[in-house]
């Protein structure tokens, strides 16, 4: 009877969780009702679009050179590892507070630095993909 009792306290106290989560979620960061945070979620959120608007510029920058043979299969694959592995240090990081501070952000731009870096460096090796003399899989 008590783990029954139990099993259901449970449950009702995780849909109860999962529908503030979710009622957060669709709040939005704009509606600041909270004065005393503001400025740390405003700076969160001004953090998080910028993560994000590098991430999709990052994203079309591979892809391109994807598309016009710049990229190898194994380089595509790799960049593309590198984005998803900033993606989960972002996801990482909100999962404490659900922001993103000064040093982590610090930290994913660091990465996102050097994500950019190695897409440069892998559209311009003078590798082609599918290239005359060479079968792909050699590339």
């Amino acid at each position: 009877m008590k783990s029954m009792t139990f099993k259901h306290t449970l449950s009702i106290l995780t849909l109860g969780l999962m529908g503030l989560a979710a009622g957060g979620a669709q709040a939005g960061w704009d509606q600041d009702h909270d004065h005393r945070h503001g400025p740390v979620f405003k700076q969160s959120q001004n953090f998080s679009q910028e993560i994000n608007a590098r991430q999709e510029k990052q994203m079309q920058r591979i892809q391109s050179g994807y598309r016009n043979g710049a990229l190898t299969h194994r380089e595509y694959r790799e960049l593309m590892n590198q984005q998803a592995h900033v993606r989960e240090m972002e996801r990482r990081f909100r999962m404490d507070d659900g922001r993103i501070d000064a040093r982590e952000f610090k930290r994913i731009d660091h990465a996102l630095d050097m994500a950019g870096r190695d897409i440069r460096d892998e559209k311009t090796d003078r590798q082609a993909r599918n290239s005359y003399d060479h079968h792909p899989w050699y590339n």
